[in-house]
């Protein structure tokens, strides 16, 4: 195998001197190119490596512009993180080459009509982090998610003000006015015209009686008079504001549409 590599070599760089060009499978590479490699029912493998990070030349010693690699591993720290695919170096860094400008980046959350875990998109269902394979299980704690995922389920996701932590959760489905949230007003009310009465006393008519003054005797005779009845009829009256109400919380739900959420933690 060794002495067949060789003279692979050895031909090669013999055919090189002859000529500036160089054909793998033809015996008339292109003037344009340096290497052509020519075949009906094979391909050409390129070399694999594995990456730690865009920003890391490892395995490599130096960052080398032009060099093409294809990296097999799931690595880093977004927003520095590897995937698995076909990289060249730019003299700084590794770049994913792809013709999908929307390849997702770990962290990227999105909605979707799918019930399960597809193409290393994670279902935000709250499992713990133990559940996940090896690869989105560091990814998830590289976002901070060590002990299991944010659990979207019932939930409407909002934008981070400057106070809040990432996943934060907040708010309730429903709320109970409390006196406070009221209007300051004055109630009034009537009531209605009751109480009436009347008193009943006996009217004797006409008085006589006897009336002696030593030896005078006469008669007298008393037709009229003044009655007074006793107090009566002191009362209070009560009355009511019935609110109507039943305490039944008001619903926060505006209109909407059930979908899943899910999270990208790589292949």
């Amino acid at each position: 195998m060794k002495k067949n590599i060789l003279k692979t070599l050895i031909g090669l760089l013999f055919f090189s001197g002859l000529s500036a060009q160089v054909g793998i499978g033809t015996s008339n590479p292109s003037a344009s190119a340096v290497l052509e490699l020519s075949s009906t029912n094979k391909g050409f493998l390129m070399n694999t490596v594995s990456l730690v990070s865009t920003s890391s030349a490892s395995p490599l010693s130096a960052h080398t512009e032009g060099i093409w690699v294809y990296n097999t591993v799931t690595a880093g720290t977004a927003p520095n993180n590897v995937i698995p695919g076909l990289y060249y170096n730019d003299g700084s860094k590794w770049v994913l080459m792809s013709i999908n400008s929307d390849i997702p980046k770990i962290g990227d959350i999105k909605s979707s009509m799918t019930n399960a875990d597809h193409n290393g998109w994670y279902l935000l269902n709250g499992r713990s982090a133990s559940a996940l394979s090896e690869s989105a299980r560091i990814n998830a704690a590289s976002l901070g998610y060590t002990t299991a995922l944010p659990n979207t389920a019932d939930r409407i996701i909002k934008g981070k003000n400057a106070s809040e932590a990432m996943a934060a959760t907040g708010g309730t489905n429903s709320y109970s006015l409390s006196q406070a949230n009221l209007p300051n007003l004055t109630l009034t009310g009537t009531t209605s015209t009751d109480g009436a009465h009347s008193h009943t006393y006996t009217n004797r008519g006409v008085n006589y009686w006897n009336y002696n003054a030593g030896s005078l005797a006469t008669t007298r005779t008393v037709n009229t008079e003044t009655r007074t009845t006793g107090s009566a009829g002191d009362h209070s009256h009560t009355f009511s504001v019935p609110s109507g109400g039943t305490n039944t919380p008001l619903a926060l739900y505006p209109k909407h549409m059930v979908v899943q959420y899910f999270i990208y933690l790589g292949k």
